[in-house]
């Protein structure tokens, strides 16, 4: 499978809800539903879980992603994530990333499979995208 990538530096392709939605599996977005539910006290049926990735039309993406200002913007300015971007450091890039803050740490209490599935795509975004630009843009 190709590594997807949200606007913040989420890996959406090993993302749980992804990846269910992907292969249209109610029992995977069942399954996925609980687990967050447990993990982020998240409150929704598996009905709503599908998502096609951060860059996809609001209709193919989570509900809870289609507020993100990141996101908004990059799919405004045509890019594939806010690497592309050298407008940066950036409000929007922080709000988006901050959400994903200390995930890191649940790996002390989660068991290791629950971490790398249900946790672990969500980490390092900011290592993927830093808040300033690797070089100046052309």
């Amino acid at each position: 499978m190709t590594i997807q990538m949200s606007a913040c530096g989420v890996i959406c392709s090993e993302c749980p809800a992804f990846l269910a939605g992907q292969a249209k599996d109610p029992a995977a977005c069942e399954r996925v539903a609980g687990a967050w539910h447990r993990l982020y006290g998240l409150d929704f049926g598996p009905d709503v879980l599908s998502c096609g990735g951060c860059l996809g039309s609001d209709e193919d993406l989570f509900f809870t992603s289609r507020k993100c200002a990141a996101r908004r913007c990059c799919r405004s300015r045509g890019l594939a994530s806010c690497a592309a971007c050298a407008d940066r450091p950036c409000a929007d890039l922080e709000r988006a990333q901050s959400a994903w803050d200390g995930l890191e740490e649940r790996a002390q209490t989660l068991p290791e499979p629950v971490f790398r599935e249900f946790v672990l795509p969500y980490c390092h975004a900011r290592e993927r995208v830093p808040a300033k630009p690797d070089k100046p843009a052309p």
